[in-house]
């Protein structure tokens, strides 16, 4: 019996494989509201450019790709890799390319000139000693704070230009009743977020890079007054059911009007235009306040897995430049909710959230996300998560031990040999 279950599992491999090879197989966590119908437009353009190619996608639900990652790297490991599939620019990526999972693609960039219409920024972590490994579909905004016209005129409110003006924005808003700050944090990385944008904001981009290179610590005053306005805000200002919902279904808090604001990537506009609100109208967003002048970059990338058959490359060859082109980037993120990392994409048919950031991406300080995979490894990334999570569920923990409890693990992961890529 079990010779015959190795056999059909042998079998089911090969069967497997052959079916693979004949197919554009793509994996993407992109499965709410518009992002899921901006990947729909971006298959759907790129059938139309290669009708030949049969196209499989396969999306993982588990936001920022908490789930999809595990699927890849089993599926590489056992020799059967993706066409291509979704990755995070910058450590994320690196985890891949350290281990020689990925072909370098620097002869697809040096041939469609791509050097030349993406920031010098965004190639940096599209890139590892030396050499380009995937290609940006987007460029997405962590620095947002996303608000409810019609509370705010309620109320008779303005945003306001530092956080800790927008701290006393938040308690006027529950003293009238409202949530003031809707999180969704069942996979965690949502609340992580209501430290880093407030860090960005509070501590300043240098501040902000010193952190996650291991330069400095919670016991920066920065970032220890970051580290105490996340735990009051996670107390006393956020919806009580958080740990029971996802990113999405917090912005549709604000959707609905049961809560003020939300702090989540521009990814948030995309939800919010698939619900056919109108940036502007009903809803409102600005960077952080604080955060102003300063881009804090996700970057949704498409790399070459090894292993791939000669077919199969050319077919991952083929999307790279689909999605790396003016038309290709314009159809994907103008449903996204996000911007094209093409600086040279013209702004019709965005809306006005996305213009403002298409201009600001030219001009402003980028910095890079790490709760989205780009600016600290994952092991850093995964345990100060877990860490932040256990200082917010105690609430009477004091801040010095909270400190100290924090930097421990600053002190384990973020290391010159932690660091080194």
């Amino acid at each position: 019996m079990k010779k015959i279950g190795v056999l059909f599992v042998i079998l089911t491999l090969v069967g497997s494989i052959a079916v693979l090879a004949a197919q554009f197989s793509i994996y993407d966590w992109w499965t709410a509201g518009g992002e899921k119908q901006a990947i729909t437009a971006e298959l759907n353009y790129f059938h139309q450019l290669y009708p030949n190619i049969k196209i499989a996608q396969n999306p993982v639900a588990g936001g920022a790709g908490v789930n999809m990652h595990a699927v890849i790297k089993s599926l590489i490991f056992a020799g059967l890799p993706p066409t291509t599939f979704q990755v995070h620019a910058g450590w994320e990526m690196y985890e891949y390319t350290s281990a020689n999972l990925l072909d370098p693609i620097t002869n697809l960039w040096k041939s469609e000139g791509w050097t030349k219409v993406f920031p010098k920024r965004i190639q940096e972590l599209c890139s590892y000693r030396g050499q380009y490994y995937a290609v940006p579909m987007d460029i997405h905004r962590a620095n947002m704070l996303w608000y409810n016209m019609s509370i705010f005129k309620k109320l008779g409110l303005k945003i306001p230009t530092t956080f800790q003006g927008l701290m006393n924005v938040m308690a006027k808003i529950k003293a009238a009743g409202y949530t003031p700050l809707a999180v969704g944090d069942r996979y965690q990385w949502p609340a992580a977020m209501v430290f880093e944008e407030p860090l960005l904001a509070i501590a300043g981009p240098k501040t902000y890079d010193e952190f996650f290179q291991g330069k400095v610590n919670y016991s920066n005053s920065k970032v220890k007054e970051a580290l105490k306005d996340f735990r009051y805000i996670m107390e006393h200002y956020v919806n009580v059911n958080h740990a029971s919902l996802t990113w999405d279904q917090a912005c549709g808090l604000v959707a609905n009007g049961k809560a003020a604001m939300t702090i989540m990537g521009d990814w948030a506009n995309g939800y919010f235009m698939g619900l056919g609100l109108k940036a502007g109208i009903n809803y409102g967003a600005v960077p952080v306040p604080g955060s102003q002048g300063v881009y804090n970059l996700v970057i949704d990338a498409f790399p070459v897995p090894r292993g791939l058959s000669p077919t199969e490359k050319e077919y991952a060859y083929d999307w790279l430049k689909t999605i790396a082109t003016v038309k290709g980037q314009a159809i994907f993120n103008r449903i996204k909710g996000s911007i094209p990392a093409r600086i040279d994409v013209p702004t019709t048919g965005f809306n006005s959230v996305q213009v403002v950031n298409m201009e600001e991406l030219k001009k402003d300080i980028l910095v890079a996300s790490a709760v989205h995979g780009s600016e600290a490894p994952a092991p850093f990334v995964t345990a100060w998560e877990n860490a932040l999570t256990v200082v917010e569920y105690h609430p009477s923990m004091p801040l010095e031990q909270a400190v100290k409890y924090l930097n421990g693990v600053n002190g384990r992961y973020l290391t010159p040999k932690e660091l080194v890529h």
